[in-house]
């Protein structure tokens, strides 16, 4: 697998239940990526705001650490490790 930093803002569907966030499909450029399986899941302190990360694995294989941070109400792609 290769890896690579990315830091792009990107478009996500999540589900938000009893206080946990969910991502569910992510969008980059035109493209929907499913999210078939999220592997870790963690929170940290940023200031005043929490950003939420999530090692994720696509419906193309791939694997991908996203951010939410709640403060700002923004989705990151931070990095992906693609077959």
């Amino acid at each position: 697998m290769a890896y690579r930093e990315v830091g792009e803002k990107v478009k996500l569907l999540a589900s938000f239940e009893s206080g946990r966030v969910t991502p569910r499909a992510l969008y980059r450029g035109k493209r929907r990526f499913t999210i078939e399986k999220v592997n870790l899941e963690y929170q940290e302190r940023e200031g005043t705001s929490l950003n939420y990360y999530f090692a994720v694995e696509t419906n193309g294989g791939d694997v991908w650490k996203i951010a939410y941070n709640n403060e700002r109400l923004v989705w990151t792609l931070e990095e992906v490790w693609e077959e």
